[in-house]
């Protein structure tokens, strides 16, 4: 029993790189054993539902360990042809999709894997929930900034034909180049289409517009048979009452992604309005003791965003008063 909690203990310690090429190599034995199957694949478990709250299905578990022992295999093969030491950080990279929810599922998102037809590619999703945000890197090296009430998804076979994600809410993209395989964004009615470039995506559900826009490069925004292509500074809005595809070029385009840094920018919006970007950011409720209120406007960039510090900043220019009582904030007429 106590050699078994030592090599637990040297699995964490090598999920962490602490391990020596020693270490390395009396965990691979312990791998490469199938007697031991049951005991790393409780440790996978633990460690995904310690960092993300989710479980891990035993499906997920049994093809997290073939994957394993086949890369293993794998590498073995090779080993015999190329006479090369062979290490576990070796086979670690073929084995992404076993340590995906060990190593990415620390901070503000979560990843799982969700159970679908054998014939289908796994759908991995990449979530931030009210009052959080996250990054990720996908495979082909592009990267995802998620704002609050975002999910964003892709599948495992992202990469091979092309490079396609699902987003629901809002997200920015640093695309990584690659003429083979075009990226494409699938936001709902919309549809996203770049090739190395730099863009935000707003495409929550709940909102009457959806808004693509481009900061470098150049894309394609269609939504049904009706398509435009962006330019830097620009950005198409579709209104989904209408159903009205419209390029404009905002007057303050770098608003769009200020999000990243954790500032707020506004451009007119009305108190409405900014009350639902609030609860998506802080995942508070607000409430109008007026309906006066609703109406008001406000313009600006706040820095210092503080929930606290926002509705003060606001209260300066627009004659209102809030009151926070828990996760509520009631605001009224001053």
């Amino acid at each position: 029993m106590g050699k078994t909690y030592a090599h637990i203990e040297l699995l964490d310690r090598f999920m962490s790189g602490k391990t020596s090429p020693e270490e390395e190599q009396i965990l691979l034995e312990w791998f490469s054993d199938p007697y031991h199957k049951e005991k790393i694949m409780a440790f996978y478990k633990s460690r995904w539902e310690e960092s993300s709250g989710k479980k891990l299905p035993p499906e997920i578990q049994g093809q997290i360990f073939r994957e394993i022992k086949k890369r293993m295999r794998q590498e073995k093969e090779m080993l015999k042809i190329k006479k090369k030491p062979y290490t576990l950080w070796r086979w670690l990279s073929y084995a992404a999709v076993a340590f995906v929810c060990i190593s990415l599922g620390i901070g503000s998102h979560w990843y799982y894997m969700r159970q679908v037809p054998l014939s289908d590619p796994l759908d991995y999703v990449v979530s931030a929930d009210n009052g959080q945000r996250a990054s990720v890197v996908l495979p082909d090296g592009t990267k995802v900034w998620l704002n609050s009430h975002t999910k964003l998804y892709y599948k495992s076979d992202y990469g091979v034909k092309e490079r396609s994600v699902a987003l629901s809410g809002e997200a920015y993209f640093e695309v990584s180049k690659d003429t083979l395989h075009r990226f494409l964004v699938n936001a709902g009615d919309m549809e996203i289409e770049a090739l190395g470039t730099a863009f935000n995506v707003k495409a929550y559900e709940e909102d009457d517009e959806m808004v693509t826009t481009l900061f470098e490069g150049s894309v394609r925004t269609a939504v049904g048979k009706e398509s435009v292509i962006l330019s830097p500074d620009e950005s198409a809005v579709f209104n989904k009452s209408n159903h009205i595809l419209s390029v404009n070029r905002p007057r303050n385009v770098s608003y769009a992604r200020l999000w990243r840094t954790n500032e707020l920018a506004f451009s007119g919006e009305s108190l409405e309005e900014i009350a639902v970007l609030l609860n998506r950011m802080y995942n508070v409720e607000v409430r109008f003791l007026s309906n006066k209120i609703k109406s008001y406007s406000f313009s600006g960039v706040i820095r210092n965003n503080s929930l606290d510090n926002v509705f003060e900043i606001i209260s300066l220019t627009a004659p209102i008063t809030y009151e926070s009582v828990g996760d509520t904030i009631y605001l009224n007429e001053k």
